[in-house]
C-alpha cells in the first residue's frame, strides 16, 4: 500500500472510531430517554404542533400503512403521540406529538447538537481548520466543488 493510501486509511480509521464512539453516547441518551431508535425516529419526523396524516408518514418511513399503525399505537400507548381526524377530511387520521413527545424531542435533539467535550481541547485555530475541512467533506461528497 503506498503512503498516501496509508495515510487515507489511518484518517478515515480514526474518523470512523470518532463518529462511533459518539453513536454510542447518543445510544445511552436514548437509553436514559427510555425509547428505541425506531421509536426516535418517528418522533423526529414529526413537528411539534403539526399533524401529519397516517398516509404521509408511510411514505416519510418507508413502509406500509399497517406499518404506520403499529408504530403510532406504540408511541399513543406510552403518550408520545395522539391520533386525531384530519381538519377538512375526517376520513384521514393525522398523529401529532403529544407534549411527552415534544420533550422527548427537544431533550434528544439537544444531546445530539451539543458538541462533544473532546472538541473542547481543540483551539480556536484548529476548530476552524477541522471546520473547514469538514465542510470540504460535504461538499465534496454531494457532488459540489
Amino acid at each position: 500500500m503506498r503512503q498516501e493510501e496509508r495515510v487515507r486509511a489511518e484518517v478515515w480509521q480514526a474518523l470512523r472510531g470518532f463518529v462511533m464512539s459518539e453513536h454510542e453516547r447518543h445510544l445511552g441518551t436514548l437509553t436514559r430517554l427510555d425509547v428505541s431508535a425506531g421509536d426516535l425516529k418517528a418522533l423526529l419526523s414529526l413537528e411539534p404542533g403539526q399533524g401529519q396524516p397516517m398516509r404521509a408518514l408511510a411514505d416519510t418511513w418507508h413502509c406500509d400503512a399497517s406499518t404506520v399503525t403499529w408504530i403510532v399505537d406504540r408511541l399513543e400507548k406510552r403518550g408520545l403521540v395522539r391520533r386525531g381526524p384530519h381538519q377538512t377530511d375526517r376520513r384521514v387520521k393525522v398523529v401529532v406529538l403529544s407534549e411527552e413527545g415534544e420533550r422527548i424531542r427537544t431533550r434528544w435533539l439537544d444531546e445530539v447538537h451539543r458538541p462533544p467535550a473532546v472538541l473542547a481541547d481543540l483551539s480556536d485555530t484548529e476548530l476552524r481548520a477541522l471546520c473547514a475541512l469538514v465542510d470540504r467533506l460535504g461538499t465534496t461528497a454531494t457532488g459540489g466543488s
